[in-house]
């Protein structure tokens, strides 16, 4: 048995194909998506679960979250530049970890707290916010060095 194959253009289609074409890929995209932004807001939701976070409801965690990312990104941009500025003329590998490091927990440590005093329904202990923050750190460092390895090879 011979399959009629159906390579032709998105331009060839008619509107039916067009609908189902756009429906479906749009659809794979929003799947993609809330996959990837459950999987960080579970994985945020479970450590700070674990750390005895108490929080008043699910909307005030999700409100948590989403306030964090965006002052995080702003605050982010800031310690980019920071660390560019403060990393020229230093040499030595340990100082330059270690002035990263101070650079950019200090600014994720800001927007961490800044989100858990913004929102009245989540209530995070100091000593926990700093192991977030050096959680998050150590995470984003892995992933920039497995980066680089395959970027390398």
């Amino acid at each position: 048995m011979k399959m009629k194959s159906k390579n032709y253009s998105f331009k060839e289609m008619n509107l039916f194909e067009r609908v189902i074409a756009v429906s479906a890929i749009t659809l794979l995209i929003i799947v993609c998506v809330s996959i990837i932004i459950g999987s960080i807001f579970f994985g945020i939701a479970g450590f700070l679960k674990l750390f005895g976070v108490r929080y008043e409801s699910f909307s005030s965690l999700l409100l948590f979250v989403l306030l964090y990312f965006i002052i995080g990104f702003i605050l982010d941009l800031i310690a980019m530049v920071f660390i560019r500025v403060a990393t020229q003329n230093i040499t030595g590998k340990t100082k330059l970890f270690l002035t990263r490091m101070i650079i950019d927990c200090t600014f994720s440590w800001v927007a961490f707290h800044v989100a858990d005093e913004i929102i009245s329904g989540i209530s995070i202990q100091l000593t926990t916010e700093i192991i977030a923050v050096l959680f998050f750190h150590l995470v984003g460092m892995a992933f920039e060095e497995k980066e680089k390895k395959e970027q390398g090879e």
